[in-house]
């Protein structure tokens, strides 16, 4: 007796983001320089077209663009609860229309597919400079960076850990102050991984001792042009763990940077 079985297919549309403007009432507070825009071109729209647009402001009838690639310092908008003649335009990407404003989830997606998301504030939204799973840190010479923690299994040198970081669009970056040392041995922490990692720099003063002390090198931050002084280097368990490799800087993690 031969039996038939009936397979029924249904097709399921794959679910794609699409880019939409938000609208509230509100104004920037703080960031970059923006673009101006000539009123007769539209503000919507010109933002709405330029992929490097992530905000439009819209004050009494003056538009003015916030670009991606310009956003190197924080970007504040400030919300109103009614109309002041300022509108504020939100780039985002939705896989769905939400119920209300509130459910809205303001993330702003790059040219390249990266994600970054606003921050509610107690006054309105910051724009999060860094792509999601990183951390971003203010260093005093005005650089911002974004940094996080790969663990990469098996026997890693410099050059490996470099080409990790390529691969992440980001740079092997070293490290410059108190905060960034304790989020980074916390990440060793969580990451539950042994072994030494890497960080950018090369040890100029007493290179080929094993062992070294806090006060026995100083280091060229040179190879990753974003990192300046040693001072943090002089805390003992760092400095122990980067005198283990004679000449190079290794601590217990490969970091990155995204800015």
């Amino acid at each position: 007796m031969n039996s038939r079985i009936f397979i029924l297919c249904i097709f399921l549309p794959h679910v794609i983001p699409v880019t939409k403007l938000i609208k509230i009432y509100g104004e920037v507070e703080s960031g970059p320089i923006p673009i101006p825009i000539d009123s007769g071109t539209g503000c919507v729209n010109s933002c709405y077209m330029d992929s490097d647009c992530l905000l439009a402001n819209d004050a009494n009838g003056q538009c003015s663009l916030y670009s991606f690639s310009a956003t190197t310092t924080e970007l504040k908008v400030m919300r109103s609860w009614e109309d002041t003649g300022s509108l504020v335009y939100f780039k985002v990407s939705l896989l769905e229309c939400p119920s209300s404003f509130n459910d809205v989830g303001l993330t702003f997606t790059s040219e390249t597919g990266e994600r970054y998301n606003w921050k509610k504030t107690e006054y309105g939204f910051s724009f999060a400079r860094c792509r999601d799973g990183w951390k971003e840190f203010d260093r005093s010479s005005g650089v911002s960076v974004c940094m996080m923690a790969v663990s990469i299994p098996g026997s890693v040198n410099k050059t490996l850990a470099q080409e990790k970081c390529e691969s992440l669009n980001s740079t092997l970056i070293g490290l410059e102050t108190e905060e960034e040392a304790q989020w980074m041995f916390g990440e060793m922490k969580r990451l539950k991984a042994g072994g030494r990692y890497w960080l950018a720099g090369e040890r100029i003063t007493n290179s080929g001792i094993y062992g070294c002390t806090s006060t026995d090198f100083n280091v060229n931050w040179g190879d990753d042009g974003m990192t300046t002084g040693n001072d943090i280097m002089k805390h003992p368990t760092i400095a122990d763990l980067s005198c283990l490799d004679k000449k190079t800087v290794r601590v217990n993690y490969v970091y990155q940077n995204a800015v």
